[in-house]
C-alpha cells in the first residue's frame, strides 16, 4: 500500500505542484500513524470491558469483522467480545451493555430508538463532530434515556499531532465515510464492459439493482420471484416478488457457475425430453423477437390486442421474450402470441411443452427450497449474520455454490438491463454521487 501511494506521490509534483507539499505531509504524518502502537479506541473498549463484564461491540459494516476479531484475538482480555453489525439487532437477542465504534450517524436510528441493551456506549475521536440528543419514542412518555458524553481517554494520554484549528472546526461524520453509491456509474460501467459480448438476440428488460455485502450487486428482474432468507421469518426461506425485497434479507445467487440454478435440475426433471422442451420454447420467443425487431413493441402489442391477447402491454410483451419467462399467464396471450407469430397450427404442441417446462421449474424451485430450508437449520448462522454472506453447497443437485448475500442498499429507479446479465452478481467500486 505504501508503495502505491509513493508511486502515486511522485507524479503530484507534474501533474499538481501546487497540492505537491501538503499531500507529501499527509504522507508522512500517515507513516507516524502506521508506526505508532497507541491504540486509544482499542484501550477504551478493554476498560469497558473490565468494568462490566461480557460486552458486545457494534461495527457499521460486516467487512470490518475478521480484521477486528483478528486485532482483537492478540489480548486475552478482549477474546470474547462479541462482534456485531447494525443488522443483527433486528431480532430479539438483547444484551446487557453494548459499546459502538463510530459516531450515531453512521448507525441506523433503529439502533437507539430501539435499543437492544439496557446501556449503550459510544466510541469515536474528538474530532468527528457527533451530537446525539436521546428523545422519548412514543407520545406520552415521561423518562428520558440518561446520557452523558465523556472522553475516551483523559487529554494528557492522547498525542495532539493534528492542527489545533482543525481540531475546533471538527469533522462531520460524512465526510470520512465513503462516498455514497451512485447507481447510474453502477449501471453505465457494467453495460459498457459487457458490450463486446452481447448476444445479438439477448433483449433488454427492466430490472432492479441491489447493492450486495462485500461490494458486491446484482440486477434482478424486476417482475420476477427470488429465492431469499428473512431470519426474522419462521420460515427463513421462501420465493418473493424482487419488489418485495427489503434491506437486511439474503438473497440466493448461483455463483460457482452463474445464472439461474433452477434450469439445471428442471433438466434433469425432464429427462430425455428437455432439449426437444427448450427447443420449442425457443422457437416461439425467437420468432416474437423477430417480429419486434422488425416492426417494434408497440405493434406488436397492438396486434396481440386484435388477436385476443388480454396483457399484451409493451412491458409484457418484452417480458414475453425472455428465456427467463416460460410463458404468459393466460392461456389467451398465449394463444395470440402463437397466431401472431404463424404458429398456430401447433398451439397445442408448444402450449403441452410449456406446461411441462412450467411444471418442472416449480417442482425444481421447491425442491431446492427445501434442500436449502435444511441447510439454514442446520448451520450455524453467525457467519451469515456477521459477515452478510454464506455459501450453501447442495450436493444433491447440480447447482454448484449458492451464496447468500444480506441486501444492503435497493435502487429506487428501474433499469433496462440485459438478460443475460440478471441474477449474475459482479464487484463493484464504490462511485462518487454527481448529484
Amino acid at each position: 500500500m505504501l508503495e502505491s501511494l509513493q508511486k502515486h506521490l511522485s507524479l503530484c509534483k507534474s501533474i499538481y505542484p501546487n497540492f505537491t507539499d501538503e499531500a507529501n505531509n499527509i504522507f508522512n504524518q500517515f507513516i507516524i500513524l502506521s508506526k505508532s502502537d497507541d491504540n486509544p479506541l482499542l484501550d477504551s473498549l478493554a476498560e469497558l470491558q473490565l468494568t462490566s463484564g461480557k460486552v458486545a461491540c457494534l461495527l457499521k459494516e460486516s467487512r470490518l469483522i475478521p480484521a477486528v476479531e483478528s486485532l482483537l484475538s492478540e489480548k486475552r482480555l478482549l477474546r470474547k467480545i462479541e462482534l456485531l453489525v447494525p443488522s443483527q439487532l433486528r431480532g430479539r437477542t438483547c444484551y446487557k451493555r453494548l459499546v459502538i465504534l463510530g459516531p450515531t450517524r453512521w448507525f441506523p436510528e433503529y439502533v437507539f430508538n430501539a435499543p437492544r441493551a439496557s446501556d449503550i456506549q459510544v466510541i469515536h475521536y474528538n474530532w468527528i463532530r457527533d451530537k446525539w440528543k436521546p428523545e422519548p419514542v412514543f407520545i406520552g412518555s415521561v423518562n428520558v434515556p440518561k446520557s452523558e458524553f465523556l472522553p475516551i481517554l483523559k487529554p494528557e494520554k492522547v498525542k495532539d499531532t493534528i492542527d489545533n484549528e482543525v481540531v475546533a472546526n471538527h469533522l462531520e461524520p460524512e465526510e470520512i465515510m465513503l462516498p455514497s453509491i451512485n447507481w447510474n456509474q453502477i449501471t453505465n460501467n457494467l453495460v459498457h464492459s459487457s458490450l463486446a459480448s452481447l448476444d445479438s438476440e439477448d433483449e433488454d428488460t427492466e430490472a432492479r439493482l441491489f447493492l450486495l455485502e462485500g461490494g458486491d450487486a446484482v440486477f434482478l428482474d424486476a417482475d420476477a420471484k427470488a429465492m431469499v432468507i428473512n431470519l426474522e421469518e419462521d420460515e427463513p426461506v421462501k420465493r418473493i416478488a424482487v419488489a418485495d425485497i427489503e434491506p437486511g434479507m439474503f438473497v440466493l445467487l448461483r455463483t460457482s457457475s452463474g445464472g439461474d440454478y433452477i434450469i439445471p435440475l428442471a433438466d434433469r426433471i425432464l429427462g430425455e425430453n428437455a432439449q426437444r422442451t427448450r427447443e420449442l420454447q425457443n422457437e416461439w420467443k425467437t420468432l416474437l423477437r423477430q417480429k419486434v425487431k422488425s416492426i417494434g413493441l408497440p405493434a406488436v402489442s397492438e396486434n396481440l390486442v386484435k388477436l385476443g391477447s388480454r396483457l399484451a402491454n409493451v412491458n409484457n410483451v418484452r417480458h414475453w421474450m425472455l428465456n427467463s419467462s416460460i410463458k404468459p399467464r393466460d392461456d389467451k396471450d398465449f394463444e395470440a402470441i402463437l397466431r401472431f407469430v404463424g404458429l398456430e397450427n401447433r398451439l397445442n404442441q408448444f402450449s403441452d411443452a410449456a406446461y411441462k417446462l412450467n411444471s418442472a421449474h416449480s417442482q425444481a424451485g421447491k425442491y431446492i427450497r427445501k434442500l436449502l430450508l435444511k441447510q439454514v437449520c442446520q448451520s450455524d448462522l453467525q457467519q451469515l449474520q456477521q459477515l452478510g454472506r454464506m455459501d450453501f453447497k447442495l450436493d444433491e443437485v447440480d447447482s454448484g455454490n449458492i451464496t447468500a448475500f444480506r441486501v444492503v442498499d435497493i435502487d429506487s429507479e428501474l433499469r433496462m438491463i440485459s438478460a443475460s446479465k440478471i441474477a449474475q452478481s459482479f464487484e463493484i467500486e464504490r462511485q462518487i454521487n454527481n448529484v
